[in-house]
């Protein structure tokens, strides 16, 4: 017997209903939509967030100190004294652990050194000074890095000198060895191969610590400087 009823079409065929695939056509175009607007939107804003943000800074650069020349500059923080020991130009021996209790001012310098030769005589003078009015509480003493004590003792004989100061200790430590490296490195962190530079001086309280340095000549004939020390000296 055959069958004489009406199929129903599949979807595929010119018969379905086309309402619902119009709705699924527009449904995929909006999320389409949504979905462009949305990374249009991210990318504008992170556009902006670029934009507004800080240049990234710069490589720090370790600047180097800055040096004050010709001036007693106080310590920012005392340290002990590295040790001394060194021969005298008259065949003695001085060492730093002899002026227990004394202000102590360190010079180290060259007599082939211009800017020590300047500096000397007024340095020399407040220290034969400060050593005559205060016995037993002050002691000088300058470190020459010359190979020789004999070219110590030619420099002092040519004028204005009338041979080696009195009231002053003169030691010697050729080519500026471990005692001078020392106070360089400990005094105020002077510690590249090339920070040795001459003259320079470094100023220790009774208590046997580092409490100032100049760096470069000056004129100690200043008032500054004999208050500088007269205030260690009776403080």
């Amino acid at each position: 017997m055959a069958y004489t009823g009406r199929m129903a079409p599949t979807d595929g065929s010119p018969n379905a209903p086309r309402p619902i695939l119009g709705i699924l056509a527009l449904l995929a175009a909006a999320l389409v939509a949504v979905l462009s607007w949305k990374a249009w939107q991210v990318s504008k804003e992170a556009e902006a967030m670029a934009a507004a943000a800080p240049p990234p800074a710069p490589a720090r650069v370790q600047q180097p100190v800055e040096l004050v020349y010709g001036r007693i500059v106080t310590a920012s923080r005392p340290v002990p004294a590295p040790p001394v020991d060194l021969a005298t130009i008259d065949g003695k021996r001085f060492t730093l652990a002899s002026t227990r209790g004394e202000v102590v001012m360190l010079n180290f310098w060259a007599t082939w050194c211009p800017p020590c030769a300047k500096e000397m005589p007024s340095m020399v003078a407040l220290g034969e000074a400060l050593t005559r009015e205060h016995p037993g509480k002050f002691r000088m003493v300058a470190v020459s890095v010359d190979e020789t004590p004999d070219q110590v003792k030619q420099f002092f004989s040519q004028p204005p000198y009338k041979g080696p100061p009195r009231g002053v200790t003169l030691a010697i430590e050729p080519g500026a060895g471990e005692v001078t490296r020392n106070y360089y490195c400990q005094g105020r962190g002077a510690c590249g191969p090339n920070d040795v530079k001459f003259p320079e001086s470094y100023i220790l309280d009774r208590d046997g610590r580092i409490v100032a340095y100049v760096v470069g000549d000056m004129d100690w004939s200043t008032p500054a400087a004999r208050t500088y020390l007269e205030a260690l000296i009776g403080g």
